[in-house]
């Protein structure tokens, strides 16, 4: 972009960290969701990552969508991470894609029209890895960059995953390692390591195509995509979902490079701090649990791994496949007795 402004410099937050909070969004959508039935399949009322509807008894149509303002000054790697973020939301129901419409928000009167061009070539970069098209979009003038995917794919109504589905026994898998909301929010300041930047980079537009196809052939019972609403937030509603509580083990959470660092020196970004509040009332947090481990726990994901809940018999099998993949934690019974991190939809953080 040469003298141009910094990407990230052009908006007051970048990636998922500029989502709305957790809790806002589930008062906002209350009475409107549409719940599942007839040949919806999946609705918005569960939170799931997409919906889906039944066509015929063999092939359901998986749609999504997701934007957000630009997470790292180079547009190509802004564009690639956008898609990749859009896709993993076909991928954590079971799917896979047929195509993205793009969605941008830009003012070429203030910014070059060659730093879109980048954008958009990152995208379909991405897109042409994913196996689908990029067969459209819709762009508007904006104040701020923004730039993101509609998304489609298909898969039998029969092997659909959705969130709802976690029972007592299942291991808890994670994908990709957390640690990419405060690494950008120091990018923003100046202040990540290059090692730290070119990791979280990596990772980010990393598609989640290959947990996504695992998580089919072990028969996985549920998952999530963990982005904008952190490990914990996202944890929280596929537990509450499934009616069952989660135990997971803070020591075995996988960190990029540097992240726990940059937690440490008070990095992180609002979207996170605000999914740490949040967390207050679903999480028992054990007293030796690190404070940096915490807050990694709850950061702000942007084009983060798929969180699956496997039988124990396939874990092996699920790890073997993703590389980078591990076991963070288990599903166990809820009992509501015992207080915070038993009851259905909470967390037992150690």
């Amino acid at each position: 972009m040469g003298t141009e402004p910094r990407l990230t410099s052009l908006a007051a937050s970048g990636g998922c960290s500029a989502k709305i909070a957790q809790a806002d969004l589930a008062a906002l959508l209350h009475g409107i969701a549409a719940p599942a039935g007839g040949a919806l399949l999946v609705g918005a009322a569960t939170g799931d990552d997409a919906a889906v509807l039944r066509l015929t008894p063999e092939l359901a149509v998986v749609a999504t969508c997701d934007f957000f303002p630009p997470p790292v000054d180079d547009p190509d790697d802004y564009g690639a991470i956008a898609t990749a973020n859009a896709l993993s939301d076909v991928y954590a129901m079971g799917a896979e894609p047929l195509c993205v419409l793009n969605l941008v928000g830009y003012d070429l009167a203030r910014w070059p029209a060659a730093a879109l061009t980048a954008i958009l070539a990152g995208g379909a970069a991405v897109a042409a890895e994913a196996g689908c098209l990029v067969a459209g979009g819709h762009s508007i003038r904006s104040a701020e960059p923004l730039f993101g995917c509609a998304a489609v794919g298909t898969v039998h109504p029969d092997r659909v995953v959705t969130n709802a589905g976690a029972r007592p026994g299942d291991r808890l898998c994670l994908t990709k390692p957390l640690g990419t909301g405060v690494i950008l929010n120091a990018l923003r300041q100046d202040a990540a390591p290059p090692e730290a930047i070119r990791a979280a980079i990596r990772s980010m537009r990393q598609l989640n195509r290959d947990a996504g196809r695992a998580m089919q052939a072990v028969g996985a019972r549920a998952a999530t995509d963990v982005t904008g609403f952190g490990l914990l937030g996202h944890a929280h509603r596929l537990a509450a979902e499934s009616g069952v509580a989660l135990r997971i083990r803070s020591a075995d959470l996988p960190l990029l490079p540097g992240a726990l660092d940059l937690a440490r020196t008070g990095h992180l970004p609002g979207g996170s701090r605000r999914n740490l509040e949040l967390s207050r009332a679903t999480t028992l947090v054990a007293p030796g649990v690190a404070t940096e481990l915490l807050a990694l726990a709850a950061d702000a994901q942007t084009s983060g791994g798929l969180l699956v809940a496997v039988p124990p018999a396939a874990t092996r099998r699920l790890l073997r496949a993703v590389p980078g993949a591990v076991t963070i934690g288990e599903v166990v019974a809820p009992d509501p007795g015992r207080g915070l991190g038993r009851g259905p939809g909470e967390i037992d953080l150690s």
